[in-house]
């Protein structure tokens, strides 16, 4: 029996749509993974990529907006008093 916590690229795309509203293709989302911008699978069944639930759902939730510079560091203001 499958593990209900283990989720297929087309079972985490439509958990994202459900928790975010945003449709991702899976493209995109293989893009992510494979940039290290979204979570690694946590194992395989044959060349099936498996995720795990919350590590999805947290992604989704905190992940940042379009068009966010992710790779820039935040940059530091001096304060004048």
């Amino acid at each position: 029996m499958a593990n209900p916590h283990r989720l297929t690229t087309d079972q985490v795309l439509a958990l994202i749509k459900a928790e975010t509203g945003t449709e991702l293709s899976a493209t995109t989302f293989r893009g992510y993974v494979t940039r290290g911008q979204a979570p690694a699978p946590v194992e395989k069944i044959g060349r099936t990529p498996l995720w795990k639930r919350s590590d999805i759902i947290q992604w989704a939730n905190n992940r940042p907006g379009q068009g966010a510079r992710t790779d820039l560091p935040k940059s530091r203001r001096r304060r004048t008093d």
